[in-house]
């Protein structure tokens, strides 16, 4: 099992993100569950993980304080992603009419187990126009033992009236140290061995995603169980440090043939061209504010 699955948040004290921690408690301290969640936000940051923590406190057979027991038939078969009354689709491949025509219809049926199902809906932004005005009137009108949890990188592409009658909670990219303590759960888990300078190395090429930093991780623990910052530097940037000088002063003579050349150097050797700009972005930003 990949370390993205085998350390995936089970509560809701494991997610990373303060703010999404917080507003889930307030909805559950309120004792008044919405029938429609929005989570929106950028890949990575915990939209399904969230949902299925969610569908447990929903469903939990044992609650208490808000907290799912994690050892009753709902908690465990929701872990397992078995449970028959939690229905993951993902919109990107189920995106037509008829399919949230058969969600519709499908809806309607009172649970096998437990007293709610839950639905949750993937990048829901890719339903087509016909499929969301079919899903707008299920929204207006659910049934009392539905909740639905709509997730989407792309809110604004939803149209709006399936957004005012969802609960919005926002996923915002995830801060270094949110990241860092995510990873410090799958070191700790795993027994690898490093510092804090070199995972907070892992968090900066990571685009604020919790899933890519895990990834880069497990690669790198692939490679070697012992990491330390230089062999990670070298592994994610394959001699950045080098590579910058070299691309600066190609920049600094106004050499763009050359440049055009090493651009097409760094890519036959398998450097990530995102975590190069990046890094150049970053080293031009440090000289600016080193001037002012």
């Amino acid at each position: 099992m990949t370390f993205y699955l085998k350390y995936r948040p089970q509560r809701i004290d494991d997610l990373d993100i303060a703010s999404v921690r917080e507003s889930l408690v307030n909805i559950i301290k309120s004792k008044e569950i919405p029938h429609a969640f929005l989570f929106a936000g950028p890949k990575g940051t915990g939209k399904t993980s969230a949902a299925r923590i969610l569908a447990k406190i929903v469903k939990c057979e044992n609650i208490k304080n808000g907290k799912p027991c994690e050892k009753c038939k709902q908690c465990k078969s929701i872990t397992a992603g078995n449970n028959l009354d939690v229905v993951e689709m993902d919109a990107a491949s189920h995106r037509g009419i008829d399919d949230v025509r058969i969600l519709r219809d499908a809806v309607k049926l009172s649970p096998v187990s437990a007293k709610k199902k839950v639905y949750i809906i993937d990048e829901v932004h890719m339903l087509t126009t016909e499929a969301s005005n079919a899903l707008l009137k299920t929204l207006e009108e659910p049934p009392e033992h539905v909740v639905f949890i709509l997730a989407t990188t792309n809110p604004e592409k939803l149209i709006e009236t399936i957004r005012s009658r969802a609960t919005l909670i926002q996923f915002n990219r995830a801060k270094n140290p949110e990241i860092i303590n995510s990873l410090t759960r799958v070191v700790k888990g795993e027994g690898i061995k490093i510092d804090k300078d070199t995972l907070k190395l892992i968090a900066d090429v990571s685009d604020g995603s919790f899933r890519d930093a895990i990834k880069i991780l497990e690669q790198l623990t692939s490679e070697h169980k012992n990491l330390d910052a230089l062999f990670v530097e070298k592994f994610l940037f394959q001699n950045r440090t080098a590579d910058l000088d070299k691309f600066i002063n190609l920049i600094v003579k106004k050499q763009p043939a050359d440049l055009l050349k090493e651009v097409e150097s760094l890519v036959a050797k398998g450097v990530a061209m995102d975590n190069f700009l990046e890094s150049l972005l970053g080293r031009f930003r440090k000289a600016l504010l080193s001037k002012v």
